[in-house]
């Protein structure tokens, strides 16, 4: 019996060390700006793809502002999708990228090579379509990448 104690113990023990590793990964992929208060003109339900996270099933928002754009998760998905902004000015191209067997990302890369984050939806024409509306320079051409790690380097 004792034996049995200490293993779910020790699988509480694993399982919550795992979920704190995990959440601390994907905040690390964050970025907020001092955004000015505004209402969104645009709100586009999706999926975030970032260096140490892939989501399935809704779990994000891309909100589209005058100043700029915000992607964060729903109220319940917050601490598995991390909340990114950009200017639009800030943005250097919104790029469409696949991975093998994974559908097709909006990457939005940003001009002083400092990362980006995709947004997963289908179909993508209309977040590009807002993106060039705001003067973000957009490529409809799908890149195909094995790694996520991939993006993250400067082209």
């Amino acid at each position: 019996m004792l034996e049995v104690v200490v293993l779910v113990a020790l699988l509480v023990v694993a399982g919550a060390a795992g979920l704190i590793i995990w959440i601390r990964r994907v905040a690390s992929c964050a970025r907020i700006i001092e955004a000015p208060a505004s209402e969104r003109e645009a709100i586009l339900a999706g999926d975030v793809l970032c260096r140490h996270s892939i989501t399935s099933g809704s779990l994000a928002v891309l909100e589209f502002f005058d100043w700029g754009i915000r992607l964060r998760g729903h109220l319940i998905s917050r601490w598995i999708v991390p909340t990114w902004e950009a200017r639009y000015s800030e943005l250097a191209i919104a790029e469409q990228v696949t991975l093998p067997q994974s559908r097709i990302a909006v990457w939005l890369r940003l001009k002083d090579g400092q990362g980006g984050i995709g947004f997963f939806r289908l179909p993508t024409f209309d977040v590009l379509r807002l993106l060039e509306e705001h003067g973000v320079p957009v490529d409809r051409s799908v890149a195909r990448v094995r790694r996520v790690q991939e993006l993250y380097r400067l082209p």
